[in-house]
């Protein structure tokens, strides 16, 4: 997720709010935004065809009332549905099938607590920002090979009426759901300066030191204990070694690429699964299995791996990045901006012709901060003349940063557009800042915080779980 804020500032759309979205990716009850989403939506009925097994593994009920949470009912369609995504997600990652029972009990624990959850949203109110729907839905069209969610909506719809806004409804819940946890978890964890100087102290802390690699990772994915002809491991090989020439070009399109070996996959290799694959960020080399890791220390940047197996399938790992060491040295920005956005009483032609109107009257000389006072938009800077205090790499969205970075010191850019409206941007100084304090002390505290997060949530759950009412129609469960 996006959300901006101005540094030391009342608020402003640029800086980006570092989350903990990707941790409560993974201890949060409901599914993760993925593209795995617009194939349930939209194929729920071939599903049920393609993966039989997947579709036995519910008991067959007739319609009606599966359990009650509160003033809900769970439906019978609903935990059939359910059950029928949870198989398909376990055979795409390659995980065998729990036994048909367990399956159904899990499905149908899930889809309690979610409901709980539903519960608590409505109750309080919480809702995402329009943005971020857009955002969710417009990254899920671009893995689908779509640039615009209308030509999106028309693909969904096309296949099955009604499939967009269930989506859109679906991203809509689990974003309010993921909001709402992290609320949670953010009052019940409290870290204080002794718990980080404690942890400091300790041998744990020698964790900080290791180097950092920032991947690319792909998986061509099969089972290796399966008996499969060695034709098909031939295959599924060969499209491993095709992904590591593809990420081997400069900014390779991880999207593009994986979109393209699975279409291969899928011709070649019947019923294989989903190849997966991302940026995995900045991450320790031992977070990987062991043949992977070893492959990434033995790698320089910009560098691909040779086709790695595992029990999993082939892998191919690009490293994009290495950072590490006991010093952490940042460039560092001092900016000031003039934001013009279009609104209700300022179409967007006036908008760019009073963005060049004062980029004018900075070119005959007017003073920055004056007009940046007068006439920006951005109501975090421009009592402040327009400053941003010093900005890091990775703080603004990538429209203004790339701006930044090309103008020199004490002079300002042309007008240059973003999501916001639009800018100019002057830059009044440059440095670099050694943080490795700050830098051991924050990763000290996510490293706390990610250790008593899980037990955080599901000690919440149980609470909400015991002050909720539910009833399983089933007795056997």
């Amino acid at each position: 997720m996006n959300l901006y804020f101005m540094h030391q500032l009342p608020p402003s759309p640029l800086k980006k709010l570092a989350s903990r979205s990707a941790l409560l990716m993974l201890i949060t009850m409901g599914a993760p935004i993925s593209a795995t989403y617009a194939a349930q939506v939209t194929a729920e009925t071939k599903a049920s065809t393609t993966h039989p097994s997947a579709a036995s593994a519910a008991p067959q009920l007739i319609d009606g009332v599966v359990a009650i949470v509160n003033d809900t009912a769970i439906l019978n369609s609903q935990l059939e549905r359910a059950t029928t995504q949870a198989a398909a997600q376990l055979k795409a990652q390659n995980r065998p099938l729990p036994p048909a029972q367990q399956l159904y009990a899990l499905a149908l624990d899930q889809l309690i607590t979610q409901q709980i959850q539903l519960d608590l949203i409505k109750k309080y109110g919480v809702s995402p920002d329009e943005n971020e729907v857009n955002a969710a839905l417009a990254n899920l069209a671009k893995q689908n090979g779509i640039n615009n969610l209308a030509q999106f909506q028309q693909t969904l719809d096309g296949q099955r009426a009604g499939s967009y806004q269930a989506l859109r409804q679906k991203i809509i819940e689990d974003l309010a759901m993921q909001t709402l946890q992290q609320q949670q978890l953010t009052r019940r964890i409290k870290i204080s300066e002794q718990d980080v100087d404690a942890f400091l102290k300790s041998p744990e802390s020698n964790a900080l030191e290791q180097s950092q690699y920032r991947t690319l990772h792909i998986r061509v994915p099969f089972n290796t204990r399966a008996t499969l002809s060695d034709k098909s491991k031939k295959s599924a090989q060969t499209i491993a070694q095709k992904i590591a020439q593809a990420l081997a070009v400069e900014n390779p399109d991880i999207n593009q690429i994986i979109r393209d070996a699975q279409a291969q996959y899928d011709k070649q290799l019947k019923d294989a699964g989903q190849i997966q694959g991302g940026d995995m960020g900045y991450h320790a080399a031992t977070a990987l299995p062991t043949d992977i890791s070893k492959a990434i220390i033995g790698l320089n940047v910009g560098q691909v791996s040779e086709v790695i197996l595992t029990p999993e399938g082939y892998n191919v790992v690009k490293l994009v990045d290495k950072r590490g060491g006991k010093q952490h040295i940042i460039d560092q920005w001092h900016t000031r901006h003039i934001l013009i956005s279009p609104s209700a009483a300022l179409s967007p032609e006036l908008a760019k012709q009073q963005i060049d109107s004062i980029y004018e009257q900075l070119r005959q000389g007017a003073d920055f901060a004056t007009l940046a006072s007068t006439y920006s938009k951005d109501p975090g800077s421009a009592s402040q003349g327009g400053d941003l205090g010093w900005v890091n790499e990775g703080d603004m969205v990538p429209s203004f940063e790339a701006m930044m970075k090309k103008t020199s010191v004490n002079d300002f850019s042309a007008p240059f557009q973003s999501q916001f409206g639009w800018h100019i941007l002057k830059v009044d100084e440059k440095r670099q800042k050694d943080v490795t304090d700050n830098y051991r002390r924050n990763m000290a505290r996510e490293l706390l915080y990610q250790r008593l997060a899980p037990q955080a949530m599901e000690d919440w759950l149980q609470e909400l779980r015991a002050q909720s009412f539910i009833q399983i129609m089933d007795k056997t469960q």
